[in-house]
């Protein structure tokens, strides 16, 4: 598969990326907005969530593309057996869902510090 078949992967990937991406671009906005005009601790976590979950989805996206098209195959031609090399995208999936949990403990205690002010 040449560099170019590989970058139309990607793009179509994230083509199917995109409302996830938007949604959190615009979770981005919103939090920034809400910090500008006096938010406290809550708008802080809820910013560095949804950045965790936007950079989680764009990299997650990438470089799973990127791993399944260019480095397996690779793998498999320097003689890997094929679930070893499989098993290294399955490694890269387990480090974006911890990045992902982290993203969403942010956002889970976002919302729970602004409901908790309000009691």
């Amino acid at each position: 598969m040449s560099a170019g078949d590989i970058i139309v992967e990607v793009f179509r990937e994230l083509l199917f990326a995109t409302p996830y991406l938007a949604a959190w671009i615009a979770a981005i906005v919103l939090s920034v907005i809400m910090l500008r005009r006096g938010g406290g601790r809550a708008e802080k976590f809820l910013l560095a969530g949804s950045c965790v979950m936007f950079a989680q989805k764009l990299c997650h996206v990438t470089v799973s593309t990127v791993t399944q098209f260019l480095i397996i195959p690779s793998l498999l031609e320097r003689g890997w057996s094929s679930p070893t090399a499989v098993s290294v995208l399955s490694y890269i999936n387990v480090f974006f869902g911890l990045v992902s949990l982290v993203g969403i403990i942010c956002l889970v205690y976002a919302f729970w510090i602004k409901f908790r002010e309000k009691s």
